[in-house]
């Protein structure tokens, strides 16, 4: 294929996603194996709020529709907003998650075999997403007296954009050719792409302003913000963004200075425990 070629097909698929976001209709499918798994646990009679919610915080999409739906006017008449999925689905309730779960699953049955060459690169990113948000949830529990879900939540859907970029290149085969500058262009578009995406959805403006991006890091140790935390935990995280083009030594740097203030040894206890609350959720959906 032609640069010509490929030029005019990210071209195109720009112009898509600015039009649906100007418009306020988005459209992107969810993973499909972390949805049905949620769908199969609403079935379970013994299935309780906390299990139920780790699992849909686990999932970028799907945890984002959720907040954003409690946020909504129609449950949300106080205007009282909720940043973390346990209190969205004790606002709407199990039987609201469950047709939102159908909706996303359909949308993503639809198209998932279009994405086969990048399911591997989908699969890395969502482990990273779960990294992030475990990591930044101890964090939060341990360090920083944080919110720990609105940080596990902001965690998941960091990197929001991404997923929207990839779930919707099925659309432009072009891009999904080998000589496709698709990595560069979810690289280059993820973060004004997320913060779009989530500022449509009605999202919180600290959620929004969780999206990647180092400008808004203050510096210090305990990071104020969950902005901050999300900062942090994206440099500490054993799980790196396959979308990153750091260089691992620079990464590992600002990973030094950005905890400074904070005692090795904590954040080693730390880094464990997210760890293994990563892989209990690896394991819990059989991904990644």
């Amino acid at each position: 294929m032609s640069d010509k070629a490929l030029n005019l097909a990210e071209q195109a698929f720009l112009h898509t996603i600015t039009q649906e976001l100007e418009r306020g209709e988005l459209r992107f499918p969810t993973s499909m194996e972390v949805t049905m798994r949620v769908m199969e646990a609403l079935d379970d009679p013994d299935m309780d709020l906390g299990r139920l919610s780790t699992m849909v915080s686990a999932e970028p999409l799907l945890a984002a529709r959720t907040v954003a739906l409690a946020n909504s006017a129609w449950y949300n008449p106080s205007g009282r907003v909720v940043t973390d999925v346990p209190k969205a689905l004790v606002r709407i309730g199990f039987g609201k998650l469950r047709a939102l779960s159908m909706a996303v699953a359909a949308e993503q049955l639809m198209h998932r075999d279009m994405l086969g060459p990048y399911q591997p690169l989908i699969r890395k990113l969502w482990a990273h997403c779960v990294d992030v948000a475990a990591t930044a949830s101890v964090l939060a529990r341990r360090c920083t007296g944080q919110d720990r879900d609105a940080a596990f939540f902001a965690g998941m859907v960091h990197d929001i954009g991404q997923f929207f970029l990839l779930a919707r290149v099925w659309e432009y085969p072009e891009m999904l050719s080998d000589d496709s500058p698709l990595s560069d262009l979810v690289r280059v578009w993820h973060a004004p792409v997320g913060r779009a995406v989530l500022a449509a959805m009605s999202m919180p403006r600290e959620l929004v302003d969780a999206v990647d991006n180092p400008e808004i890091y203050g510096g210090e140790w305990p990071p104020a913000t969950i902005p901050d935390l999300i900062f942090i935990a994206n440099l500490v995280v054993e799980s790196r963004n396959p979308f990153s083009p750091e260089d691992e030594d620079f990464r590992q740097g600002l990973a030094r200075a950005a905890t400074l203030g904070l005692d090795p040894v904590r954040l080693e206890e730390a880094l464990t425990e997210s760890a293994e609350e990563r892989q209990t959720l690896i394991d819990l959906f059989r991904v990644g």
